[in-house]
């Protein structure tokens, strides 16, 4: 199961919670460092932000992007409209669906923030299909995703695996998604965005 929604996983679907337990969690601060150390998007950059939940990344972007959102779940995209107007455009669309009423113009970033490890293998390769499809020749595809590594303590990789995310995977799992599509990754294993014992993998792809 790539995405666990019975029992009390079903709370994190409401946005309203899922948003309140973030912010408990640091994720504010998580989210400003994500955005000036990995996506650095620039005034006028378009970017799509795939798996966008409430849109909430939009906070940690400058004004003059031009922002994109898709999420399976109605009831997120319906807050991030409500809490980011006209800001951006954000559609319900599931991974590997043509999304309607998004633009032939490339996009110079694509964001997949605590996407991939909620996703199957296939799903994950449409995902980054699309992706490479979409992004301008020098266009950078940026992912964030919970991991396990070697020597984890094993506090942090309990709590890891009771993520709603099923499909967490190794340093060298996340890259072997990603490589069919992008001849270049930068990767960052990073132990310290959380307020709790969390681990996090960063990408940085581009494409051959």
């Amino acid at each position: 199961m790539s995405h666990r929604t019975a029992g009390l996983y079903r709370l994190l679907e409401l946005p309203r919670i899922y948003e309140g337990l973030q912010k408990l969690l640091g994720a504010q601060t998580a989210r400003t460092r994500f955005v000036d150390e990995f996506v650095r998007p620039f005034a006028g950059a378009r970017v799509l932000d795939a798996g966008c939940g409430t849109g909430a990344l939009l906070d940690h972007l400058p004004a003059g992007v031009d922002y994109t959102g898709f999420d399976l779940n109605a009831a997120c995209i319906e807050a991030a409209r409500t809490r980011h107007g006209d800001r951006g455009r954000f559609f319900v669309a599931r991974v590997g669906e043509e999304i309607a009423g998004l633009d032939a113009e490339p996009f110079d970033i694509v964001v997949a923030k605590a996407l991939l490890h909620h996703l199957t293998d296939n799903e994950a390769a449409q995902l980054l299909s699309m992706s490479a499809r979409v992004l301008a020749p020098d266009g950078v595809f940026v992912s964030y995703d919970n991991v396990f590594y070697d020597r984890q303590p094993w506090f942090s990789r309990t709590l890891t695996a009771l993520d709603r995310g099923g499909s967490v995977r190794t340093p060298e799992g996340y890259r072997a998604l990603v490589s069919p599509n992008f001849g270049s990754i930068e990767t960052t294993l990073l132990t310290d965005m959380l307020r709790i014992p969390y681990a996090h993998f960063v990408m940085r792809a581009r494409k051959a």
